[in-house]
């Protein structure tokens, strides 16, 4: 974890984003029981911006092959609601600064309500699914719909998929899309908690466990963080109020 400690105090802070280093306090903990269980697997995400959040995401499992970053990029009449207009030029040059091997980046430079079943089946049969899949596209009800049910196909059951802007007042699209979503479906993905403008959802199968694990982590190694349990869309959740004094992973 050296490689991302090293990045979450030096780069991560000068790459333009909207993410917080709080976030490894409960990605770490899911990091650490997938690699005790051989669940390694690349990560993905949907609207990557300036990579300040992929790139620690791509950090946390150790840079595998296989990573996918989808974006419009400079195709900015497919950026609807303006929510970040992302440059392929500084998203791949903070790949190199960040030492993240090229060769271990798919870089889709697409709207992603634009990929089809095949684009999806590819992306599944060079990743071999995803530990990590951050959706940060397009905000708007539909942009957001769409893109969860792509993670949800792409996300390994072990995986998490992250929802970003889930409690922003800027960006409604992103709960009415989530909301009409639980309510009209039964996903295999569930919330698991929300925290740092995220929502995190985790598959049915470890969904219990995780919550667990995320609570006994964090009264371990940040007691000063507040956990409070609640029911979303009547699964059992939790919405963390993070430790804000220690900004990196507990080590």
């Amino acid at each position: 974890m050296q490689s991302l400690e090293d990045y979450l105090a030096g780069p991560f802070t000068k790459i333009q984003g909207w993410c917080l280093p709080q976030l490894w306090q409960f990605i770490t903990p899911i990091h650490e029981f997938q690699s005790a269980n051989d669940m390694n697997r690349p990560v993905a995400e949907i609207g990557v911006h300036y990579g300040k959040f992929f790139i620690g995401l791509v950090k946390t499992k150790g840079a595998p092959a296989g990573n996918h970053a989808i974006d419009v990029f400079d195709l900015q009449q497919f950026n609807l609601d303006k929510s970040g207009k992302g440059s392929l030029e500084r998203f791949v040059k903070n790949l190199e600064e960040c030492e993240v091997a090229r060769d271990s980046v798919e870089i889709l430079r697409s709207d992603s309500l634009a990929l089809t079943d095949a684009d999806v089946l590819n992306i599944l049969q060079k990743s071999g699914g995803f530990s990590f899949f951050s959706v940060d596209g397009c905000h708007m009800v539909e942009h957001t719909i769409n893109d969860v049910r792509i993670a949800m196909r792409l996300t390994a059951p072990e995986g998490i998929i992250f929802v970003d802007d889930y409690d922003n007042p800027s960006w409604p699209g992103v709960q009415e899309g989530v909301t009409k979503m639980y309510l009209t479906e039964t996903p295999k993905f569930l919330p698991l908690l929300a925290s740092c403008h995220k929502l995190l959802l985790a598959h049915i199968s470890y969904h219990a466990q995780y919550l667990d694990l995320i609570v006994e982590y964090l009264k371990k190694n940040h007691p000063d963080t507040v956990i409070k349990h609640v029911r979303r869309f009547g699964y059992n959740s939790l919405t963390i109020a993070p430790d804000l004094k220690k900004g990196r992973v507990a080590v």
